[in-house]
């Protein structure tokens, strides 16, 4: 049953992400693509959704993959309620199972050597996964025909400078401070999405 396959993915991908939302996009991407929920397109274009929505991202995601998933079914609107409230509910519920655990025990191995060396040790992983994910992320935006299973020239022929030259725009913006206080994330985001209506809707500069 699909909806036992959505816990079952999301719980695994819940279970084994450390270091927040992104570092989970990995294994969601390896996830829709070997169970065929999503094209990399989709994926994309939900996460463009999730990051600019209220919440958090990882929880946003598995919401709307869940909505994608759940609708497939003869259940029809039921259907995609069922499937976000099933990938929602899986992602977060090794997380409230472990918090809980650690709240427990955290006096009393919160100074363990050992518990100090699992988590040095897992530092460098979650930097490596977001690392991941920037990369799969930024070469579909940038480079839309490269397939980074199987890299050839034709995966360099179409090069989007449009959306370089936003995000090396956005880098210096989200540093630059006015009165001292940096501009907000959410100005950014708004900023950000007029300028894509503009450049690709009205402009239509993706063709």
């Amino acid at each position: 049953m699909i909806y036992l396959a959505l816990f079952w993915e999301y719980f695994k991908i819940g279970l084994f992400t450390i270091g927040g939302g992104y570092a989970m996009l990995p294994l969601v991407t390896q996830v829709v693509e070997q169970r065929g929920w999503l094209t990399s397109e989709e994926l994309l274009n939900f996460i463009g959704i999730a990051e600019s929505t209220p919440g958090p991202f990882a929880i946003n995601l598995a919401t709307f993959i869940g909505v994608k998933v759940g609708g497939t079914t003869s259940l029809g609107v039921f259907g995609s309620v069922l499937g976000a409230f099933v990938a929602t509910f899986a992602v977060v519920l090794p997380s409230l199972v472990i918090i809980i655990i650690v709240t427990k025990l955290f006096d009393k191995f919160s100074k363990s050597k050992y518990v100090q060396g699992v988590l040095y040790g897992i530092k460098p992983v979650v930097v490596g996964l977001i690392l991941s994910a920037l990369i799969t992320v930024g070469c579909q935006v940038i480079l839309p025909n490269l397939n980074l299973k199987a890299i050839d020239k034709s995966g360099f022929d179409q090069f989007n400078w449009i959306s370089l030259i936003i995000a090396a725009a956005f880098v210096p913006l989200s540093r630059i401070k006015i009165k001292g206080k940096k501009v907000h994330p959410i100005l950014m985001i708004l900023l950000s999405a007029v300028i894509g209506v503009i450049l690709f809707g009205v402009i239509n500069l993706s063709q």
